[in-house]
């Protein structure tokens, strides 16, 4: 069963990812599930890594050069003799164990020098997690911000700290919402509150 599909809202999440691209570009998607990036951004060359073969058979069928069956939390098993343009973390260091780990290995081994890092994360600041709080409820579901799975919440600020502590400056901020992300492109201040997700756009500390 391959759980998540592609989102082709204008501002959703894999959307606002496939516009920092670029084209061209040699990029390594961890957690590329059924290979939905590629999709919507064909001229590029992509690399997957995920814990399900058989989203990885669907992403090889998408285009993806090489794909790779591994267990993000057993990091290290990931072997390869390339560096990459881009990294993309796409909704996947929630679920991990040592999300900073993970991020910190790969910058350091497979992240060209002048290479970026994308970034998602679920905002638990969303407005409607807010509000469930002010009624005292905050309950985990099958999927969502407040996803079964996920084993840590992000804000904003929570999420810059992880990017920091792990040796990358943002150099771009945004916030997906299917419904909201028109107001959001109108006014940038209310990510915070009205965005489904964080996406911060990375680079190494110069």
């Amino acid at each position: 069963m391959i759980k998540y599909k592609i989102n082709k809202n204008k501002f959703g999440t894999h959307q606002q990812i496939a516009k920092e691209l670029g084209i061209k570009k040699e990029i390594l998607d961890v957690g590329c599930c059924s290979g939905y990036l590629k999709s919507l951004s064909p001229n590029n060359f992509f690399y997957g890594i995920d814990l399900n073969q058989n989203a990885l058979v669907y992403a090889k069928k998408q285009g993806y050069i090489v794909t790779f069956n591994i267990d993000l939390n057993n990091y290290k098993k990931f072997k390869f003799k390339k560096k990459f343009d881009v990294i993309i973390f796409a909704d996947v260091l929630e679920h991990l164990i040592n999300p900073r780990d993970v991020l910190t290995y790969f910058i350091n081994k497979y992240l060209k020098d002048d290479g970026k890092i994308i970034i998602s994360l679920p905002n638990v600041a969303n407005i409607l997690i807010r509000l469930s709080l002010f009624l005292g409820k905050f309950n985990y579901v099958e999927e969502g911000i407040l996803d079964k799975t996920h084993l840590h919440l992000y804000t904003l600020y929570t999420a810059k700290k992880l990017i920091e502590s792990s040796g990358l400056i943002t150099i771009k901020e945004k916030f997906s919402s299917d419904h909201l992300g028109w107001v959001i492109k109108q006014f940038p201040f209310l990510g915070t509150l009205l965005g489904y997700n964080i996406i911060l756009v990375c680079k190494r500390w110069q």
